[in-house]
Parts: C-alpha cells; structure tokens; sequence
C-alpha cells in the first residue's frame, strides 16, 4: 500500500513538471551524463560474448533514438538574460515527447530484467517504477543507488541523443552550460574592467 501512495506522490510533480519551463543546468548536461559514462564503462563486463556486445550496441542504438525522440518535442525559451558569469539563462519545457521516452526506457529496462531470468510481479514493477522515478528526482539517489550495466548504457545513450538534438536545436545551450575554464575567464575579464574603472576614477 505504501509504494501506491509514494507512487502517486512522485508521480504527480514528475508529469506536472515535465509541462513546466526550467532551467537548463550544468548539472543535468554535464555532470550527470559524465557520471552515467564512468558508471557505464565500470559495469560492463569485459568477457563479455559475442551476444553481450551485440545487446549492448542494440540497447545504445534504441537509447540514442529515444533521446532524439525525446528532444523533438522540447520547447526553448531564452528571454536575453545572463547569469553572473555572462552565461545565458535558458529554459525548457520537456512536453510529452519526454514522457513518452522516459516510458519506452522504464518499459526496455524491465524487459532486461525479465531476459535475464527475474521474475516480477505487480509489487516489483511498482518498486521499479518508484525507484526511476526517485532517480529522476533526485541526484543524490540517481548516482548512490546501484544500477545494472544495461540501466547505464541505455541512461547515456538516451541523454547523449537528447542533448545532442537539443543543442542542434539552440547552440546558445552549450554557452548556458559552459566549461569552468570559460567562466573563470569572464570572472578575470570582469576583474579587469573592475580595476581599470577604478584607475580612471583615481586619475580623474
């Protein structure tokens, strides 16, 4: 009974976020999908078989796909503003396009599962689908929760389809998210009008 009722609570904000603008992080473009790369390289089994591999590169193939699918309905707002490190501040709604993905993800992983010999019933699809839900949720539980190797091949294959769609879609993305070394270069130019302004106050 209780994962019905925490069922319902995630489920709630997690659609009625999926129609809401927010903002695009770093955090969600850059340091999640490195991390799902890390995790995916040291889940996978190096003797591998012939068959192993084969699924591997049909799971990041369908990966890829869902996330193409997944940024075709994405909407875009930028309304010219910029954070303090002169990045642009750029918003997106993720629409249904996202939800169907994120369903065809959660579907292919159980599927796995059954093909690897685990038996399931109603109460472990609901934990399953708990767990996602979490994961997607919060980023504490998304990198300490353990994971199979197909959850991770299929996790970034389907953020590096999505996020290469959505920055073909809006380049200024990739400037919203920019490197550390990028920032600290606007920081010293900053510093450096800074100074020099107030130099010419003094010589005044």
């Amino acid at each position: 009974m209780w994962l019905i009722i925490l069922l319902i609570l995630l489920l709630r904000p997690f659609i009625k976020g999926t129609f809401e603008y927010e903002k695009i992080t770093r955090k969600e473009m850059v340091i999640l999908p490195i991390y799902s790369f890390i995790m995916m390289i040291v889940s996978i089994n190096t003797h591998m078989n012939w068959q192993d591999i084969l699924l591997t590169l049909l799971l990041f193939a369908l990966g890829l796909f869902i996330g193409w699918l997944q940024a075709r309905g994405v909407s875009i707002k930028d309304d010219g503003k910029s954070d303090k490190y002169g990045r642009p501040i750029i918003k997106i709604r993720r629409n249904w396009p996202y939800l169907v993905g994120w369903i065809f993800i959660f579907a292919l992983n159980i599927g796995m599962q059954v093909y690897f010999g685990k038996h399931l019933d109603v109460e472990d699809l609901s934990s399953d689908l708990v767990i996602d839900l979490l994961k997607d949720a919060s980023s504490a539980f998304f990198i300490f929760w353990h994971s199979e190797w197909f959850v991770w091949v299929l996790t970034v294959a389907s953020t590096l389809g999505y996020r290469m769609s959505i920055i073909r879609k809006d380049p200024r993305i990739k400037e919203a998210v920019q490197i550390k070394e990028k920032r600290k270069q606007i920081i010293t130019q900053k510093k450096m009008n800074k100074m020099a302004k107030q130099t010419s106050e003094k010589d005044k």
